[in-house]
């Protein structure tokens, strides 16, 4: 395992230490020998030599200058003299060195193995130690993608808040390689609008993944950046960019559409990018806001890019009340979260005191937040308060303690709608689908009749069921196909055709997969058989 070199310019020095230690029973599987140093350095050169007992006084240089040679190439060599003198510069030369140990000739053989045993038992340790920093090191490596993803997940989910110390901390304790104080970052955000050919949701995932990748393949300034999927299932690319840099919008829409040009080629989907704007890090939720509803806007331009264009802002709005989290935790249903956000934003304003004007931007910034949910859904405040005077602005809260309950009421309100008109939208959605199970149903069709956008409806859909469009349409269209092979006698390309599967190969094997058999190894099945599987029954 560990292998041993022996330096000393007298050959019957060297044979007695061969012979006078059992060094195998020590665990040198290798002993060799030297006698002068550069016979000693080319072994060195050649042989990874793991212990060096060296004699001090030879011909042609002594043994400090071997050790020196050694240190300069070689730290981790450990290291004993040999010596005939008890001398007391030697020593003390040897320990400056880092010699492990220092022996007076003629040598204690037992002595000088007992001091091998502990060397090899504190270079295995080393070993070990140095194993486990490695493992441990390549499993820090191979997560580190995972945290940075978790890092902007949690970001655009609100999960960590937007202020600069939190952030700052949290970019630390993810691992996240960027430097608030040098960078600013550019989100895109990538919308799958169609898939040009029939995916399951696990291949609908394995394609997004492949989107991801080539994203930052394409997208990235010299792979300064990444890209993740939020939690909700959009994808989005954040570029790094120098605070100095000024990206070239021109350039920025060449490279997404060569990246969307590549996704349909590759992946067989239509898909659009949103650029955003570069800012500073303390904004990115608010920009990823934006771009969601530049998405939600499109509902004309399928395969495009589109340049988000930020309208004229209040100066000081922006800088007293930043409320760019609040959409998201409005549609989350984070009522709590919503609640604490208030109650921390009103006590700030009442230790700065505020005036009355800081109440009314407050209120303007509250009402923007709100709206911004609402138009995102094309819904309208009477939709929502059935008094919406209360919304008016000679109904502006008075004092910090009014605007408080009125806060936490009106968004508290908005958040309990969403999540009812999402349920609906849903629910919209699977009936359109079980009434038309013999057309060919694309997303686009079903996003039409919700007025959403298709990437935004599919989200949506899946935030609310668990699986995906695809997903829900195959697995009703499989039941009616069940019902009709089991419930009547027409043909199966008949039955395939009523379940709008023009190709009957395709429905063969779509059914098959599903449920384990042919539809006509179904048809013609036992009981025993059915009886396994209790879905058919």
């Amino acid at each position: 395992m560990f292998n041993l070199l022996i330096v000393d310019d007298e050959i019957y020095a060297v044979e007695g230490l061969k012979s006078g230690v059992n060094w195998a029973g020590v665990g040198f599987t290798g002993v060799y020998e030297a006698y002068n140093i550069r016979d000693a350095q080319d072994i060195l050169v050649s042989v990874p030599i793991d212990v060096v007992i060296c004699d001090i006084e030879m011909p042609g240089g002594d043994g400090f200058e071997l050790i020196e040679w050694i240190r300069r190439h070689d730290s981790d060599i450990v290291t004993l003299f040999l010596t005939c003198h008890a001398d007391f510069h030697f020593a003390q030369r040897a320990i400056q060195l880092g010699t492990q140990d220092y022996l007076l000739k003629p040598v204690d053989f037992a002595a000088l193995e007992e001091t091998a045993h502990k060397i090899v038992a504190s270079i295995q340790q080393e070993w070990d130690r140095k194993s486990a920093y490695d493992k441990a090191n390549t499993f820090w490596e191979s997560k580190k993608p995972l945290l940075v993803e978790r890092f902007w997940q949690d970001v655009l989910g609100s999960r960590i808040p937007s202020a600069s110390d939190q952030l700052r901390k949290a970019i630390a304790e993810y691992a996240v390689p960027f430097d608030p104080d040098r960078m600013d970052v550019l989100p895109i955000l990538i919308s799958v609008e169609q898939w040009m050919q029939a995916f399951n949701e696990r291949d609908e995932e394995l394609m997004e993944y492949a989107i991801r990748k080539v994203a930052e393949e394409i997208l990235l300034v010299d792979g300064a950046g990444c890209a993740v999927q939020e939690r909700n299932g959009a994808n989005v690319a954040f570029v790094y960019f120098d605070k100095a840099a000024t990206p070239d919008p021109n350039e920025w829409v060449r490279r997404c559409e060569e990246f969307l040009l590549y996704c349909e080629r590759h992946f067989y989907c239509k898909s659009s990018c949103y650029i955003g704007q570069k800012s500073a890090i303390e904004r990115t939720k608010s920009n990823y806001e934006a771009l969601l509803k530049l998405e939600f806007d499109n509902i004309s331009k399928s395969r495009s890019v589109h340049l988000h264009k930020p309208e004229r802002e209040e100066v000081n709005r922006l800088r007293t009340f930043d409320l760019s989290e609040w959409p998201g935790l409005i549609e989350q249903g984070a009522e709590a979260a919503l609640r604490e956000r208030i109650v921390q934003s009103l006590a700030i304003l009442k230790i700065e005191g505020g005036n009355a004007e800081a109440l009314l931007i407050y209120y303007h910034s509250v009402l923007q937040a709100i709206y911004s949910v609402l138009h995102k859904r094309g819904k309208s405040v009477q939709e929502v308060f059935a008094e919406a005077e209360a919304l008016e602005p000679a109904f502006v809260p008075k004092t910090i303690s009014q605007i408080e309950q009125w806060s936490i009421r009106v968004t508290g309100a908005v958040s309990r709608y969403v999540k009812k008109d999402e349920d609906s939208i849903v629910q919209r959605v699977k009936e359109y689908v079980i009434a038309h199970l013999d057309d060919r149903i694309e997303r686009m069709e079903l996003a039409d009749l919700v007025h959403l956008n298709p990437a935004y409806l599919s989200r949506l859909f899946k935030k609310e069921t668990g699986e995906s469009l695809t997903e829900f349409i195959q697995s009703e269209k499989m039941k009616l196909t069940k019902q009709l092979l089991r419930g009547s006698d027409k043909p199966i390309s008949e039955i395939a055709q009523v379940a709008g599967y023009s190709n009957m190969s395709y429905f063969s094997k779509a059914f098959k997969k599903m449920y384990d058999m042919s539809p006509l190894a179904f048809r013609k099945g036992s009981p025993s058989r059915e009886g396994r599987r209790g879905e058919w029954k």
